[in-house]
């Protein structure tokens, strides 16, 4: 099977610079290319990816809950974070939340490339000041790793509730039973170890960028 690499950005020049920086680094590969979260989210279910590249800051997205959504529906491939915010912290949350890399947009193409070939070799790609500060919370790697536990489903329905949608509109929207909802949120609760609505929303807000 030809490996499939996945470029998930909306900045059209970016992502044809990915896709260069791809095709160099594994010349055999098919480069696909997506614009919307929605066609990301498609594409990650139909068959498996040998690397995602994930632009952060897709218009249909709240913080790291693309990477979350990602990693459960390809829990094989590597996924790399692309950004031009290039925070340390905001790299360790990466990597809190299942990246296997970090690649900085204002990365040469030589850098890019070298990122990728790691990450296609199976290993790690961060930026070296990625983990150099001690300074770290503490409680955040036990909220992702607490929300790395919620289903596809549950996670799709608390991002929902969390939007402000209803259990009943939830369940329109899904195509499912309200009680299925109400079942999947009980089941997050006690993954999240909270005990209601709100304080579920408040885990998942830790998904946001801005914090």
């Amino acid at each position: 099977m030809v490996p499939t690499i996945l470029i998930a950005d909306d900045h059209p020049v970016f992502s044809v610079a990915l896709g260069m920086a791809a095709r160099q680094a594994m010349p055999s590969a098919m480069t696909e290319h997506a614009s919307t979260i929605a066609d990301v989210y498609a594409r990650a279910k139909s068959g498996p990816l040998r690397l995602i590249l994930l632009d952060l800051m897709m218009p249909d997205v709240q913080g790291f809950a693309g990477l979350v959504m990602l990693r459960q529906l390809q829990p094989n491939a590597a996924i790399a974070i692309v950004s031009s915010n290039d925070q340390p912290s905001l790299m360790r949350r990466a990597a809190q939340h299942g990246a296997n890399g970090f690649i900085p947009k204002s990365t040469p193409m030589s850098g890019m490339i070298d990122a990728i070939c790691v990450l296609l070799a199976g290993g790690q790609s961060f930026p070296v000041e990625t983990f150099a500060d001690d300074d770290q919370d503490t409680e955040a790697p036990a909220i992702a790793q607490r929300i790395k536990e919620l289903s596809t489903a549950q996670l799709r329905v608390l991002q929902m509730a969390a939007s402000g949608r209803q259990n009943k509109q939830i369940a329109y929207e899904l195509g499912v039973a309200e009680t299925t909802v109400k079942t999947h949120l009980a089941q997050t609760y006690r993954k999240l170890a909270v005990t209601n609505r709100t304080q579920a929303i408040l885990a998942l807000q830790t998904l946001d960028i801005a914090r």
